[in-house]
């Protein structure tokens, strides 16, 4: 059965290969768990464009760069939405010195972020890119904390910048007066992991820029630098602050324990699931509480809030389900 489906993404990929502009292709790749082809750095968009209106790939699921010895690469990944075994990955070289690629985000909407993070991180620029800018760190960072040579003892300076209206005179009305507001990083509806820049028209909102990078701590590098048990499992914790963060880390235990190859007791294997089916009621009643406090609902919050102390005695949910509130 493998090997069949080896075979029909190969044909898919020789169909989709023979649409393609000769020059744009340099080579294919055998990855995985999809095919992939390597294009030119400059023609990207025509690349991308024919897969999605011949080939029919009209999904970029994910957008991965990497930096090697020799160069940087972007992969796309490409996939179908009524076929989703269809899959390709679209590989784009770059010289080390200088990593400069056509952008995607004019073809895949979805490529716009994920380049920005690329961009932020390891420092590659996307030609083309309708907003490339930091995403996760501040404008004034120094460095790409993802590239091999970056000096994690440099020191940051960030000044604080003033706060002004974003929006120019001559985009409002001459009557108009806008407000900048800050929502977040610590307000409590955004639990200190995201800051929305706001501009106030009276009660209307006119501009939303939010910022996502208050939580990000450039865990990859870390991971490569601490010991797996102590000094990195707490951090997927924090990928989820309502209540999943033990799922988040049996994962990442599992992928450890898979390289490792490490038998898990059994008795390890009940607590976990216990817990991480445990961990999904305080989140739930977290959520719906202040809407079935008028229903007489107290009792069953007050039983999500003996679940989340079980789960945290258990594991190391505490910080997170300390914000249940008691």
């Amino acid at each position: 059965m493998q090997q069949q489906r080896r075979s029909t993404a190969d044909q898919f990929v020789d169909t989709a290969v023979t649409a393609l502009p000769d020059d744009a292709i340099v080579g294919r790749e055998s990855h995985e768990n999809a095919p992939a082809i390597v294009t030119r750095a400059d023609r990207v968009q025509t690349v991308l464009s024919t897969l999605r209106s011949v080939a029919g790939l009209d999904h970029c699921s994910c957008v991965t760069a990497q930096e090697y010895d020799d160069r940087f690469e972007t992969v796309y990944h490409l996939t179908s939405y009524d076929d989703r075994t269809r899959e390709l990955s679209v590989v784009v070289p770059t010289t080390k010195d200088d990593p400069v690629s056509e952008s995607a985000a004019p073809v895949y909407r979805t490529a716009e972020w994920h380049e920005r993070e690329a961009y932020d991180l390891l420092g590659i620029e996307y030609e083309d890119h309708p907003d490339l800018r930091r995403l996760l760190l501040t404008e004034t960072w120094q460095g790409h904390p993802l590239r091999e040579d970056y000096d994690q003892t440099a020191p940051q300076v960030v000044p604080l910048r003033e706060h002004a209206d974003p929006l120019q005179a001559d985009d409002r009305h001459e009557d108009s007066d806008t407000m900048f507001i800050n929502i977040g990083p610590h307000h409590p509806s955004t639990h200190g992991v995201l800051h929305l820049e706001t501009t106030l028209d009276g009660e209307q909102v006119a501009d939303v820029e939010p910022d996502i990078g208050y939580i990000h701590r450039c865990e990859e590098q870390m991971c490569q630098q601490g010991t797996y048990r102590h000094q990195i499992m707490p951090y997927p914790d924090r990928w989820d602050w309502g209540g999943a963060g033990l799922l988040n880390e049996w994962a990442y235990a599992r992928v450890i324990e898979d390289l490792a190859d490490i038998d898990v007791p059994e008795y390890a294997l009940v607590i976990r699931t216990m817990s991480a089916d445990g961990t999904e009621t305080p989140a739930r009643f977290k959520i719906r509480g202040p809407s079935f406090s008028h229903l007489s609902a107290l009792p069953a919050m007050a039983r999500g809030e003996y679940v989340a102390d079980l789960v945290a005695t258990i594991g190391s949910l505490d910080a997170i389900m300390g914000e249940v509130d008691r």
